[in-house]
């Protein structure tokens, strides 16, 4: 099979579906879950560093913009 037997829009090569393994992230997906381990290891270290406690139960959103209140401190 060629190239030339599928339409001009379906030779770019890549999948109209998720692929096995792949991630397909929505705009609003990740703000509600909970903190990834990378934000958690940042904000501990930032919280220690100001002396400010850390608190566990944050989402992914909230750990943003607590690291990034905390790196602009």
């Amino acid at each position: 099979m060629s190239d030339d037997d599928f339409p001009a829009d379906k030779k770019t090569g890549t999948a109209s579906f998720p692929v096995a393994g792949a991630v397909v992230h929505d705009e609003n997906t990740d703000a509600d879950e909970p903190m990834t381990e990378v934000q958690a290891a940042r904000l501990r270290d930032l919280c220690e560093k100001h002396d400010e406690a850390f608190d566990t139960t944050l989402t992914r959103e909230q750990a943003d913009a607590r690291i990034a209140a905390l790196e602009k401190a």
